[in-house]
């Protein structure tokens, strides 16, 4: 009798085993579809918000009409800058040349091999084959990469100013955090008329420091001059309409990812020696790509510091480039974002003064490692263009990776769009995407409420940079 009774209780024991585990496995088959439909939800609403591009580029008409290949060399961080790959002003006089001259340069730097394998490689990313499926979409055409390009250009003819004015007004795109520094050859009227073409949205300057420092460093001139020219342009590109007739909204720092660890320095004994050196080693050839890099080191780093100063007292954010891009011109070893922590204490006289600091693009690949930064230093932000929307569906895992460590009310959207339209307008589609897909995690788990998540999304799409940056209501 006893055996009986054990065998029951066994057995009702695996009965309630069996219906617990069908319980779990059937809890399992609903998350993914209950996480879907949060993001949806959220994705409803997000998608209506307003976006800004905390750091991108104007477009020239340059790709107002374009062929497949001359946009895939646009668009691929393979090909930028193609010009690298060669020798110096090779690549620019195969363009312009003609006939025997332009064959006699391909034969001898292999031009069109090089090119052509840079755009292969570039269509057969999912980033091109999943933008000709978006941009379909939007031109309303069939999904190919030929007819896609053919239907732009066929938009662009009609008003290429309108063209990207619509493409920012379908992502709802409100201001654009345009960087000067990297403007193919543009000046005061060419900028005005892009944001004069981008309307409504709000075109606002970002001034470079290399802007203003390369030309100077072409001069024979004493240390004290160039100190005070240096400074003098700087104060008059930060204040009123010096930067190409704009005001100024801060300053962008671009070279970290050749220099690797920097500090501030204000020793101007030491900078003036530096300058001295860099004058006598300037036009020689230097050993390797470090020893070039490292020449002047002490003085772009005082430079470096003088314009900090000049920010911190307007209140002005400094951006400074600390992600992965433009190979082969920048060396890839010293682009840690662990490199700036010095320049993020900005320490004097015992003090931590911590000026604005924004690290842009994300620091990829190393997000962790840029958002841990950012988490550890309260003026220290984060912002993400270049990874979006270069990473297309990866975002929605790397989203995770720096909402686990970064505030919300820290992070800022952008595109680094450099060369097309379309790069600012995959940006805010596929940013919305997937965040509302990251978000939506954390309100399927409890850790956000819905109106917290939404609030987080206003916030990282355009209230911090708002904020940051000091714009008008």
């Amino acid at each position: 009798m006893s055996d009986r009774r054990s065998a029951i209780r066994s057995l009702g024991l695996s009965g309630a085993i069996i219906a617990a585990t069908q319980k779990r496995s059937l809890a399992q088959t609903d998350s993914t579809p209950q996480t879907d439909r949060i993001a949806n939800e959220l994705h409803e609403a997000i998608r209506g918000y307003q976006v800004d591009d905390t750091h991108c580029h104007a477009s020239t008409d340059r790709y107002a009409e374009t062929t497949p290949r001359e946009f895939l060399l646009a668009t691929s961080l393979a090909a930028m800058p193609q010009a690298a790959y060669f020798p110096v002003g090779v690549l620019q006089r195969w363009c312009t040349a003609t006939g025997d001259e332009k064959a006699k340069l391909d034969r001898q730097f292999g031009i069109e091999k090089k090119l052509d394998e840079m755009a292969f490689n570039a269509r057969e990313t999912i980033f091109i084959k999943y933008l000709t499926k978006e941009l379909a979409g939007f031109l309303k055409c069939a999904p190919k990469f030929e007819t896609v390009i053919a239907a732009r250009n066929e938009r662009a003819r009609g008003g290429y100013g309108r063209y990207m004015s619509d493409l920012f007004g379908d992502i709802h795109l409100t201001n654009a955090m345009v960087d000067t520094g990297c403007c193919d050859g543009l000046g005061s009227k060419d900028f005005a008329a892009y944001s004069e073409a981008i309307r409504p949205c709000t075109m606002r300057t970002i001034a470079r420091i290399e802007t203003i420092q390369n030309p100077l460093f072409r001069e024979d001139i004493p240390f004290e001059d160039l100190e005070s020219r240096f400074t003098g342009a700087v104060r008059k590109t930060l204040d009123g309409d010096g930067n190409f007739g704009f005001k100024s909204w801060g300053m962008k720092w671009h070279q970290m990812e050749r220099l690797g660890v920097v500090k501030p320095h204000y020793d101007s004994a030491a900078a003036k020696k530096s300058w001295e050196d860099y004058k006598r080693l300037r036009g020689t050839p230097a050993s390797d790509r470090e020893e070039e890099a490292d020449r002047g080191r002490r003085l772009k780093e005082y430079f470096l510091t003088i314009a900090l100063e000049e920010c911190m007292k307007r209140d002005m954010p400094m951006q400074i480039h600390s992600g992965d891009g433009e190979a082969p011109g920048v060396i890839l070893r010293r682009q840690h974002p662990y490199n700036l922590e010095e320049v993020a204490r900005f320490d004097r006289d015992g003090v931590m003064r911590m000026p604005k600091l924004i690290p842009i693009h994300a620091g990829y690949p190393l997000v962790s490692e840029a958002a841990w930064l950012s988490h550890l230093y309260t003026n220290c932000y984060f912002e993400i263009s270049l990874m979006n929307p270069t990473i297309h569906q990866g975002m929605e895992r790397r989203f995770g990776e720096i909402l686990e460590a970064v505030p919300m009310s820290k992070i800022l959207f952008g595109s680094d769009s450099w060369s097309v339209p379309e790069y600012n307008w995959l940006a805010g589609r596929w940013g919305k995407r997937y965040l509302s897909r990251a978000l939506a995690v954390y309100v399927k788990e409890g850790s956000l409420t819905r109106d917290e998540a939404l609030e987080g999304a206003r916030m990282m799409l355009y209230k911090n940079n708002r904020r940051i940056y000091n714009l008008p209501a």
